[in-house]
């Protein structure tokens, strides 16, 4: 999957929250991570190294949301 690609499986709400919306496996450098639908990540939420609401929203400023 190209990394864009992510953003197929999150809507990207007014409140700045991004919530997913079918369940996927998110794999890190550092992990694996299933992520369940209706799971909401903000700013400063990490998981699997990463904050996940900041890097949807850069790829979303690249490839749209």
């Amino acid at each position: 999957m190209a990394s864009h690609e992510i953003l197929n499986f999150f809507e990207h709400r007014r409140d700045g929250a991004w919530v997913c919306v079918k369940p996927f496996t998110l794999t890190t450098k550092s992990s694996s991570v299933d992520i369940r639908q209706g799971m909401r990540f903000d700013y400063g939420k990490r998981i699997g190294g990463v904050d996940l609401a900041e890097y949807l929203e850069q790829l979303g400023c690249q490839f749209g949301s």
